[in-house]
């Protein structure tokens, strides 16, 4: 265990304590003239449900980011367990990726390219982008949504993972409320 009493803790120290959180896996898309830029991203929340808000952080340098704010649109799409090929085809610089995708894509009510077949997509209007470090962060209004079914991939400690109770059990445990949900 490191400890980082009485300093700033340093950028590999930051990461280990970071990858310690499990996140989901998505793919931020765009539409960009004949294109489609997209990539793998597990930094996504929810944000706010009045009005309709998500929101992702993406390297600031990404091409991604002036093709969100030139369509002024982006999906977000939520993969599941077995789609690790999906998440690697978007991971990849987008020079290197072999032809076609592993999934299908289609556009959604505002033009944002979603996927065909993945747990969820949330289909937004790009509502601003926002600095953060070495990252943006892009805050879309939700517009559209689908909701399929299955365990979610994850990436957690640097690795693809799966939910085992979810895959194994193939239902979720009882929904336990969080204490701010219990009216206390």
């Amino acid at each position: 265990m490191s400890l980082t009493t009485g300093r700033e803790p340093t950028a590999e120290e930051y990461l280990a304590a970071a990858r310690t959180f499990p996140t989901g896996v998505t793919i931020v898309a765009t539409r960009y003239r004949d294109g489609t830029p997209a990539k793998t991203v597990s930094a996504f929340a929810s944000l706010s449900l009045d009005p309709l808000l998500i929101a992702v952080a993406i390297g600031r340098h990404s091409p991604l980011i002036w093709a969100a704010r030139a369509s002024g649109v982006l999906s977000v799409n939520v993969l599941r367990h077995d789609q690790q090929e999906v998440a690697d085809y978007y991971a990849a610089p987008e020079r290197g990726r072999a032809q076609p995708p592993p999934v299908g894509l289609r556009r959604e009510r505002t033009g944002a390219p979603v996927l065909d077949d993945c747990l969820s997509w949330f289909d937004c209007r790009l509502v601003t982008v926002t600095p953060g470090g070495d990252h943006a962060l892009l805050i879309g209004q939700v517009v559209g949504v689908r909701t399929g079914s299955g365990p979610p991939l994850v990436h957690h400690a640097g690795r693809y993972r799966r939910l085992s109770h979810l895959t194994h059990h193939g239902t979720p445990p009882p929904r336990t409320p969080l204490p701010h949900q219990q009216g206390t």
